[in-house]
C-alpha cells in the first residue's frame, strides 16, 4: 500500500509577496507610528473616555493627513518646556525639570480662588512662573516621580513602533539597492516614520495619558491680580491670564483661522474647549518655536518633502498619473521652500510690527461697493467668533499663504488617493521579495 503521509525536508516560503501584504504592512506601519507618537494633552476634569481617546484620534488624523503641522506642533510644544525649565531656573527654582515644564503646559496645573464663583481653569507653564515669581501662587513642590506615576507609560508600544519603523525601512532600502520596485504607497509610509522619529524625539519627555490635574488655590482673588498687570479692562478670550503668556505667532494665528473655517463647514476635525475659561489646553496648539527647534525643522520638512521624489521616475498604471504625481510632489517642495521663506517674511514684516494694512473705514451710510468690499474685507480678516483681535491676519498675508495651502492639500490628496489606486497594476519586481527578508521574523 502506497505511503500517503509522505514527508519532505526544509521547504522554502513561496516566492513573492502579494498586493494584500504589501498593503497591511504600510498600514500596519503607518498606524503604529501615527498613534504611538502622538501625545494628547490633559483632557477637562468632566471630558469621559471617549473624548480622551478623541483627542488622541485628532492628533493621529493629524499626522497623516498634515504630517508637516503636526511636526510643527510638536516642535513648538518642545520649545516652550524648554523655555520654561529657563524661566523657573532663571527665578531660583533649580527643581523644575522638563517633567514639570510638559506636565504645566499640557494642563496639569489649574488654578482657581475659594472665594469667587469663577470655574478653575488652566495655566500653561509661563503663566505658572509669573504667578509664583509674583506670589499669587504657591510654588508647586511636585516630584518627577509623582509625574510619572499620572502618565501611562506608552514604551513599549512605542518600542513596537520604532522596530516595525526601522524594519520597514531598511527593507526598502534593500529594495532600492536591489532594483525592486518600491511602490508610492511605501514611499508614502517612509515620509511618515520619518516625521514620527521626529515627534517622538520631541515628545520624549511628555507625560503619556494624563488623566488628573492638580488644582492650585490663589491667594489673592482673579480679578485683583488682573488689576495689578494693569488689565482689568482689557478683555480674554480663553483665560483671565491670557496676558501673561499669549504670543499668537503667525503659524498659530493660520492655524487657528483654519481650524475655525472647518467648524464652519461642519468638519470639526479638531474639539474645541467649550466654556470660557477653557476647561483645558487643546492638544493641537503650537506655541513659537525656538532658534535650536528651527534647526531640526528645516532639514526635517526639506527631507519630508522631497521624499515623494523619489517616485519621479516609478512605473505608473497611466501616464497621466505619473505626470500628475510628479506635479503634486514637486509642489509639496514649493510649498515647503517657498510657503516657509513667504511665511517667515511676513513673520518679521507684518505680524511683527503688528501692521495690518486695513482698508479706511467707510461710513454706514455709504451702501456702494466699497463699502461691502470693505465689510468683507474685514470678515475676512478675523473669523473668530469672539473676534479675538490676536488673531487677526493681514489680507496680504492671508490670500498668498492661503492659495498656497490649497496647492499644498489638493497634491498631498492626490499623492495619498494614488498611493492606494496604485496598487491596481504594478511591475512583477513589486511582488519580488529581497533574498533575506523571507528568512527574518518580522511583523
Amino acid at each position: 500500500m502506497e505511503n500517503t503521509f509522505a514527508s519532505s525536508g526544509w521547504v522554502q516560503e513561496p516566492d513573492g509577496r502579494g498586493t494584500w501584504s504589501i498593503l497591511c504592512t504600510c498600514t500596519l506601519t503607518t498606524i503604529l507610528c501615527c498613534w504611538s507618537s502622538v501625545a494628547p494633552n490633559l483632557p477637562a476634569k468632566g471630558d469621559g473616555e471617549f473624548r480622551r481617546w478623541r483627542y488622541k484620534f485628532d492628533l493621529a488624523c493629524l499626522s497623516v493627513l498634515g504630517s508637516e503641522f503636526i511636526l510643527m506642533v510638536a516642535l513648538g510644544q518642545w520649545s516652550s518646556a524648554r523655555r520654561s525649565v529657563k524661566d523657573f531656573h532663571d527665578v531660583g527654582y533649580k527643581d523644575w525639570s522638563i517633567q514639570h515644564a510638559w506636565f504645566a503646559d499640557m494642563g496639569g496645573f489649574l488654578v482657581n480662588h475659594p472665594g469667587e464663583e469663577l470655574v478653575s481653569f488652566p495655566v500653561d507653564a509661563k503663566q505658572l512662573c509669573a504667578l509664583v515669581k509674583d506670589g499669587y501662587v504657591v510654588y508647586p513642590a511636585l516630584e518627577e516621580e509623582e509625574i510619572e506615576d499620572k502618565s501611562k507609560s506608552g514604551g513599549l508600544a512605542k518600542l513596537f513602533a520604532i522596530a516595525q519603523a526601522c524594519w520597514f525601512t531598511l527593507n526598502c532600502l534593500f529594495r532600492f539597492a536591489q532594483g525592486l520596485f518600491v511602490t508610492t504607497l511605501e514611499v508614502t509610509t517612509l515620509s511618515f516614520i520619518l516625521v514620527f522619529l521626529v515627534t517622538s524625539f520631541c515628545w520624549y519627555h511628555k507625560p503619556m495619558d494624563v488623566n488628573r490635574p492638580i488644582t492650585l488655590e490663589l491667594t489673592v482673588p482673579v480679578d485683583m491680580i488682573r488689576k495689578n498687570y494693569d488689565q482689568a479692562d482689557s478683555p480674554w478670550y480663553e483665560t483671565p491670564f491670557d496676558f501673561l503668556s499669549r504670543d499668537e505667532w503667525f503659524v498659530a494665528r493660520f492655524w487657528k483661522y483654519y481650524i475655525q473655517i472647518l467648524h464652519y463647514m461642519h468638519l470639526p476635525l479638531f474639539t474645541r474647549p467649550e466654556r470660557r475659561p477653557y476647561d483645558r489646553i487643546p492638544s493641537h496648539y503650537g506655541p513659537n518655536v525656538d532658534t535650536r527647534a528651527e534647526i531640526i525643522c528645516t532639514p526635517t520638512l526639506l527631507l519630508f518633502s522631497s521624499v515623494f521624489l523619489i517616485s519621479w521616475n516609478s512605473e505608473f498604471p497611466t501616464q497621466a498619473e505619473q505626470t500628475l504625481w510628479r506635479i503634486s510632489s514637486a509642489s509639496i517642495v514649493a510649498f515647503t521652500i517657498g510657503g516657509g521663506l513667504t511665511a517667515l517674511y511676513f513673520h518679521r514684516t507684518i505680524f511683527k510690527a503688528g501692521s495690518t494694512q486695513r482698508i479706511p473705514a467707510i461710513s454706514n451710510q455709504e451702501r456702494g461697493p466699497r463699502h461691502w468690499i470693505y465689510c468683507f474685507a474685514s470678515s475676512l480678516r478675523n473669523i473668530d467668533p469672539e473676534k479675538d483681535p490676536a488673531l487677526e491676519i493681514p489680507l496680504r498675508a492671508l490670500m498668498p499663504i492661503s492659495l498656497a495651502c490649497i496647492l499644498y492639500l489638493l497634491g498631498r490628496g492626490f499623492i495619498l488617493t494614488e498611493d492606494l489606486i496604485g496598487l491596481r497594476d504594478m511591475p512583477k519586481s513589486a511582488f519580488q521579495t529581497i533574498s533575506w527578508s523571507k528568512y527574518v521574523p518580522h511583523w
